[in-house]
């Protein structure tokens, strides 16, 4: 499942790259509100305990995870936190613009296709690769598996494991704030 809602402000109707980078790393650093957290715990009473919750280490998703888990045993791994995203501070005509956040975020998403760091499409297939294989171990190893990451991450990792056969259920999960998706595993996979 993807991470709760963070606890920050609304962004201002437009901002400029280093705005916009501060607005990154200040998602980064952010944790749930209470009401957050009071609308999490609603939520998940009716999902079953998990046996193991692996979560990314950033705050939101690792109060996510103690919320859905329940006093279940939990596993912090940052190879599960979000694609970083970072608008370069290079002075291009577009770059040095105010801009509505959604067109930040479209730059962020077509630079990662083609590979313009901090992390592009091929490392952060990489890294997943890394950790579908910490998932399946895990998986082995008890009946309800819980992870809490980030959307981006969490499509690409899903996608992975679904293409080889691991996974039975939707195509892509719910990415709303703190929404669990159910799957089915599929550990031994016929020849």
């Amino acid at each position: 499942m993807r991470h709760g809602r963070p606890n920050l402000p609304a962004n201002p109707l437009l901002l400029t790259k280093s705005e916009f980078n501060r607005y990154l790393d200040a998602y980064d650093d952010a944790g749930l509100s209470s009401d957050e957290s009071a609308r999490l715990q609603r939520l998940y009473q009716h999902y079953p305990v998990p046996d193991l919750v692996i979560s990314s280490d950033l705050p939101r998703a690792l109060e996510t995870a103690e919320l859905f888990g329940r006093g279940a045993p939990l596993k912090v791994d940052p190879l599960f936190r979000e694609i970083p995203v970072r608008v370069p501070e290079k002075d291009t005509w577009f770059l040095n613009r105010r801009w509505p956040s959604e067109v930040w975020w479209s730059y962020l998403r077509f630079a990662w296709f083609y590979n313009i760091p901090p992390e592009g499409r091929l490392r952060s297939t990489a890294r997943s690769e890394e950790a579908a294989a910490v998932i399946l171990a895990y998986q082995r190893e008890v009946n309800k598996l819980a992870v809490v990451s980030h959307s981006g991450f969490l499509l690409v990792t899903i996608d992975l494991l679904m293409r080889r056969g691991h996974l039975v259920g939707r195509r892509l999960p719910r990415i709303g704030f703190g929404e669990p998706t159910t799957y089915h595993w599929r550990l031994e996979l016929k020849p």
